[in-house]
């Protein structure tokens, strides 16, 4: 089921070193990984993380691929390819700034405190 994919609060940081792991596998160099401020909803949280890698055309094709196959629901957003140095004709490098966003279901105590107030049934004022 989909909340199989959706880790825990504290499987994303393994989630992130996962992503961070398959980009270097796929021969990128990590240049930043950041955090940013998760987003709740209803059920479910976004975690967003900014991420910039290093390397050829090929190698951040093979990064987007991999990271779509890993077990958990991560989405790519905000793609931007930038040429890092002047020589790029002899080095082929392209730097990669890209959004990840992966999901989390919300534990029991965050589903109490985000739960909406129940309202009065119409007619039950006191008279």
């Amino acid at each position: 089921t989909i909340l199989r994919q959706l880790p825990s609060k504290k499987e994303i940081e393994n989630l992130i070193v996962d992503v961070a792991q398959t980009s270097l596998a796929d021969g990128l160099r990590n240049v930043q990984i950041q955090a940013q401020p998760e987003v709740l909803y209803d059920y479910y949280a976004e975690a967003p993380y900014v991420l910039r890698f290093q390397g050829t055309y090929h190698q951040l094709a093979k990064f987007v691929s991999d990271a779509s196959a890993l077990p958990r629901i991560i989405t790519l957003h905000n793609f931007a390819t930038i040429t890092p140095t002047p020589d790029f004709a002899q080095n082929k490098e392209l730097d990669l700034k890209i959004t990840a966003k992966t999901y989390r279901y919300l534990d029991d105590e965050e589903m109490k405190q985000r739960a909406p107030a129940k309202a009065k049934p119409a007619g039950s004022a006191n008279k």
